[in-house]
């Protein structure tokens, strides 16, 4: 078996941005190859889950499908857990193509506490829990099957019925998991690239 491989989660419309949000340009490379040259630095075997085949562009990396019977990025968990369950992974890591500015510790420290609990980890900053950002063990596939067949389609609820651990990461300037939703949240993630990281002091994700 493999212990860990990566799905990054690029599924969504992203509507608030005027869509095709895995293409938005940021300082030259748009967002999905910005989430690929990260998880490309994990040396593990990684995929693209998205909701229609093609959704991601010319992505440097496979695609998989979202579990189209479940809307929103749950449907990208379950798709990227049953990937992983094939592919014979012990866990997965999911990160989203949104959030440019990722720590470079963030599969190390994630991943090491999900294997010592056996748990799902996910990242937190500011006291905030940031859910598309975690390792899952596999054996989460089957409750959060469970859990979306009741209807509920919540990240946050899905970290609760596996008891997930959190792993807080300090802020210094911009969140590091800040995400790019809207063209505002693209311009703070421009001028943090440019280093104007007094700007940012307090400000969230």
């Amino acid at each position: 078996m493999t212990d860990l491989v990566a799905v990054i989660l690029a599924g969504g419309e992203g509507r608030r941005i005027g869509g095709n949000k895995p293409a938005v340009m940021l300082a030259g490379h748009c967002l999905i190859d910005r989430a690929i040259s990260h998880v490309s630095g994990w040396h593990i075997p990684a995929r693209v889950a998205v909701r229609e085949p093609g959704q991601a562009g010319s992505a440097r990396m496979p695609e998989i499908l979202d579990d189209l019977r479940i809307a929103g990025p749950l449907g990208g968990l379950l798709g990227a857990l049953t990937w992983a369950k094939a592919f014979g992974a012990r866990r997965v890591i999911t990160i989203p193509c949104d959030m440019p500015n990722l720590p470079e510790d963030l599969k190390t420290r994630l991943d090491a506490a999900a294997a010592r609990f056996d748990r799902p980890a996910v990242a937190s900053s500011l006291q905030r829990r940031h859910p598309v950002c975690a390792v899952w063990p596999i054996h989460c596939l089957e409750p959060l099957r469970i859990y979306a067949d009741d209807g509920r389609l919540s990240l946050m609820g899905a970290l609760e019925i596996c008891a997930a651990v959190g792993v807080d990461w300090p802020v210094q300037g911009l969140d590091p998991f800040h995400n790019v939703n809207t063209m505002d949240d693209l311009a703070l993630a421009r001028r943090s690239l440019r280093g104007d990281a007094s700007d940012f002091d307090g400000i969230r994700s």
